[in-house]
């Protein structure tokens, strides 16, 4: 009984000390300064400690972790395109593993669920790319396949079984869906090859993402940001692959008088002047535990918070705030506690806390960063 006893308080022990040892990481590429900025999240104190500022490339922008939390990806959308591969060293700075060639400029960067293999969509080549990724973290150069799509596709993910493949056009209003081959990296159109998701005029589906859980009927919601439209569309993933819309909630304060966005001109032109505002949406993310779900659009600065109705995935819209000056990117914890924001005017990012009952947003800090912030990826290590 005694060295049971012994036993079950040395495990104890252990399982504490390893959980003090765990730590956070944030890292925010910057695509004006070319480089990707490190901090450790204290989660007990609520703060961010830098961990220093790593070169990366001009217009430095999407990046993803490894499912192992052991390397960095980050897309770099200035000639030659490329995506660097850091190693994740344990005190959290970068090391650079190596870079590699994509065949256009990535807005966007996942992983499949295994880590096999980078995906990669571009907004400007109308296409996306699958390149496998080496025994020794490295992407390889010659990709697994290119896919040429219709206009703007954006991003780019597989669905939690990792049989599916989706992109969204945000040039063609529609979610094109694949059947994703997770041995040889490979898709195929399924059947449908794709969806409409358009009301009267453009909506500009742009991110997304999808439930951590399925809801209390057993089916998994996915929520697609429009960026010109002003809301999020739910749609519900069928068992084959494919998709059905469900519904489209609001997703813009009603505080801001704003008028319906129109796509940025690839050329880097200003759209010509507007009466009101335009709307433009750019990030989405859900909480692990799936009952909140947060967006954020850049013309207003603000940043919304829903709740997810846990027994069908409806959205009810809670509040929005202002945040960092044209919010671009964020990212929550594993935890489901901390939030962080960055913004592409702005020069500092904002930490925030998630409130466990109501969903409510606490902003808890502001840090220094680079210019041009524009993607979080948060580590677990």
């Amino acid at each position: 009984m005694k060295k049971r006893l012994y036993a079950g308080a040395l495990l104890s022990i252990m399982t504490v000390a390893a959980a003090a040892q765990a730590q956070s990481l944030v890292y925010v590429s910057n695509a004006e300064s070319g480089t990707v900025t490190g901090y450790q999240l204290d989660k007990s104190n609520k703060t961010l400690i830098p961990i220093g500022t790593f070169p990366a490339g001009d217009n430095a922008m999407s990046s993803v972790v490894s499912p192992d939390n052991k390397m960095l990806y980050v897309s770099v959308r200035s000639k030659p395109y490329h995506v660097v591969a850091y190693h994740i060293q344990p005190d959290g700075k970068l090391e650079k593993a190596g870079q590699t060639t994509l065949p256009e400029s990535m807005a966007y960067l996942s992983l499949d669920k295994q880590g096999k293999f980078l995906l990669s969509a571009s907004y400007g080549g109308d296409l996306f790319s699958i390149n496998r990724i080496g025994s020794n973290g490295l992407v390889e150069e010659k990709p697994v396949q290119v896919v040429h799509t219709g206009k703007r596709a954006h991003a780019i993910q597989v669905d939690p079984t990792n049989h599916y493949l989706y992109v969204t056009l945000l040039g063609a209003d529609q979610l094109l869906q694949y059947h994703f081959d997770a041995v040889t990296g490979k898709v195929t159109p399924n059947d449908p090859p794709f969806i409409n998701i358009q009301d009267e005029a453009a909506t500009g589906p742009r991110h997304f993402v999808m439930a951590p859980q399925p809801d209390r009927q057993g089916k998994r919601s996915m929520y697609v940001l429009t960026e010109m439209a002003g809301n999020i569309t739910r749609l519900t993933l069928n068992k084959d692959g494919t998709t059905t819309e469900a519904e489209a909630v609001s997703s813009v304060s009603p505080d801001e008088d704003m008028q319906r966005g129109e796509a940025q001109p690839l050329n880097g032109d200003k759209l010509p002047p507007s009466n009101k505002p335009r709307i433009w949406q750019a990030d989405i993310h859900i909480t692990p535990n799936g009952r909140f779900l947060y967006s954020t659009e850049r013309t207003s600065s603000t940043l919304t918070s829903f709740s997810v109705d846990t027994s069908d995935g409806h959205l009810t819209r809670l509040a929005s705030i202002k945040t960092e000056q044209q919010p671009r990117g964020f990212a929550i914890d594993n935890s489901g506690r901390f939030l962080v924001e960055s913004g592409q005017k702005s020069d500092r990012l904002s930490l925030y806390t998630i409130n466990d009952s109501t969903g409510a947003l606490t902003l808890v800090g502001r840090y220094p960063t680079g210019k041009g912030a524009n993607w979080i990826s948060l580590v677990e290590q």
